[in-house]
């Protein structure tokens, strides 16, 4: 029993709606939203107030739903996306603005810019893109570049035709999958599961590198009122492994002994909803033993740092290399050179949407409904993970709210899969953003040197490229990356005499 219930009642206006709740102290209004009342338009993508993605009006005002405490609208009138398609001329006369300008792309920020656009419209009808830009201040899109947003704001009730062209490479066409978009309605990972879905919650390492030690589990399983299973590696009928490029395929679904990087798995724990938002992680049965950590390239390749895996020698995962003609020599002779060192950084990808779905059995079948850049590749991965024939595993992607390429490798499914064979029944989980940030793949790290040489007018003679890339505990697609680099080096330009060198290193 979730010892927080509140018992006091919070009445509010819900799209036109009475709505009757009673809370949990603290709640968030995005919560209550989305979990008590089924109203999932109104999305969640970094639950700290900074992404705007959660925007609703209370009272005609815009706020983020995820920093608004529910018991803060008792009261008042609460209006989601789906509530203004439904009520307002403004919102609808704007969705079909957003279509005609192709301002809604991945969509999971759409509601929050077409709520914000429609309390600014409400007041100024006819603003200017500044005001525009002031609205929408509080919501981030990552696919547009804000542009055509801005545009569909601005000219809500212009005269822009649907574009309606043939189908021919060049014309305009309608975005088919746009009117979900705009309306609220499409599904993302979060969106899917069924009410009385389990919760998956995963234990994950606080330590860069160390050792670790599992005790009994199912002990503590029976002593916590609500959890109803756990699962580690002794659970994965097929292979604890998995990876984009199956050669160099690596990194365990739950590590075993030894953890590589802050915030791997070692175990998932299921329950109800109310028992996984009040489990306190510190009493979950495991003994922690810190190691050394290498976290730079220089770091990890001295004969002092830990060795990774065993069968990549020094932690040189892979290397690239790329040749033609004598660049040293061109170079020497080049009548102009410049040499430049840089240092790049881990770039996240900043989706909008952090990792969400849900599994379930159907006749015999595990369905896993998931945000994925790549459900073949998904379905190949969990053949090996779970053992089982490609027939036995169905991937349906939902709604991606953005990816840039990191949605390509797995994160939530295997443990989705594993919960619901487990257990029979239906589970869901969502990664904060935190957990999205700790565990899925980045661009890489770089350090890179190279020299360019080239006559007085300005024609390339040579290049020369060191490049040194930090691919993290595991190769994900650090080999893509390794291979890719030194063709690409040179840029667009013809180089008769060019020389270029990569290596990943894992940290």
């Amino acid at each position: 029993m979730d010892k927080r219930v509140s018992k006091t009642s919070i009445r509010f206006q819900l799209n036109g709606q009475p709505a009757q709740v009673q809370p949990l102290p603290g709640e968030r209004l995005s919560s209550t939203l989305r979990e008590r009342l089924d109203t999932r338009d109104a999305k969640v993508g970094c639950d700290a107030g900074d992404c705007g993605a959660c925007t609703v009006l209370v009272d005609g005002n815009p706020v983020c739903a995820c920093l608004t405490p529910t018991h803060q609208a008792d009261g008042k009138v609460v209006e989601t996306l789906s509530g203004l398609m439904s009520s307002d001329p403004i919102a609808t006369d704007l969705a079909q603005s957003f279509l005609a300008h192709g301002a809604a792309q991945c969509g999971i920020c759409t509601p929050g810019m077409m709520v914000s656009s429609v309390a600014l419209l409400r007041s100024n009808p006819k603003p200017s893109e500044n005001d525009a830009m002031d609205a929408l201040g509080g919501v981030l899109c990552r696919c547009t570049g804000y542009r055509k947003i801005l545009a569909a704001v601005c000219a809500p009730t212009a005269k822009v035709d649907q574009p309606q062209g043939q189908g021919h490479s060049g014309s305009d066409i309608a975005r088919l999958d746009g009117m979900p978009k705009v309306t609220g309605t499409e599904r993302f990972g979060d969106d899917i599961a069924p009410q009385d879905a389990l919760v998956l919650r995963i234990i994950r390492s606080p330590h860069h590198h160390s050792e670790f030690t599992l005790e009994d589990t199912q002990h503590w399983v029976e002593a916590n009122p609500g959890i109803v299973a756990v699962m580690t590696a002794k659970d994965i009928p097929g292979k604890n492994c998995f990876g984009v490029i199956p050669a160099f395929a690596d990194q365990p679904v739950f590590a075993e002994r030894i953890c590589r990087f802050k915030g791997e798995a070692v175990a998932a724990v299921a329950g109800s909803a109310a028992a996984i938002d009040t489990l306190d992680e510190t009493t979950f049965p495991i003994d922690w033993h810190p190691l050394a950590a290498a976290l730079i390239p220089d770091d990890a390749v001295s004969p002092q740092a830990a060795q990774l895996h065993d069968e990549r020698p020094g932690n040189v995962m892979c290397t690239g290399f790329a040749t033609r003609g004598t660049p040293e020599k061109a170079i020497e002779a080049a009548e102009i050179t410049v040499n430049g060192t840089y240092t790049t950084s881990f770039v996240e990808h900043a989706y909008i949407e952090p990792e969400a779905g849900f599994a379930q059995i159907v006749n015999g079948r595990v369905e896993v409904h998931t945000c994925t850049q790549a459900p073949v590749m998904n379905l190949e991965a969990l053949v090996e993970i779970l053992g089982i024939a490609p027939d036995k595993i169905r991937i349906v992607p939902t709604g991606v709210g953005g990816g840039f390429g990191s949605k390509l490798d797995l994160s939530t499914q295997p443990y989705l899969a594993l919960a619901a064979l487990k257990t029979g029944r239906p589970v869901r989980m969502t990664y904060s953003r935190i957990e999205s940030m700790q565990s899925t793949t980045k661009r890489h790290p770089a350090e890179i040197s190279l020299t360019i040489g080239a006559n007085s007018d300005g024609i390339l003679q040579g290049i020369n490229f060191q490049g040194t890339f930090n691919t993290g505990a595991y190769a994900s697609w650090g080999p893509t990356v390794a291979n890719r680099v030194p063709v690409h080096a040179s840029g667009p330009y013809y180089v008769p005499n060019y020389r270029a060198q990569a290596k990943a290193v894992h940290t």
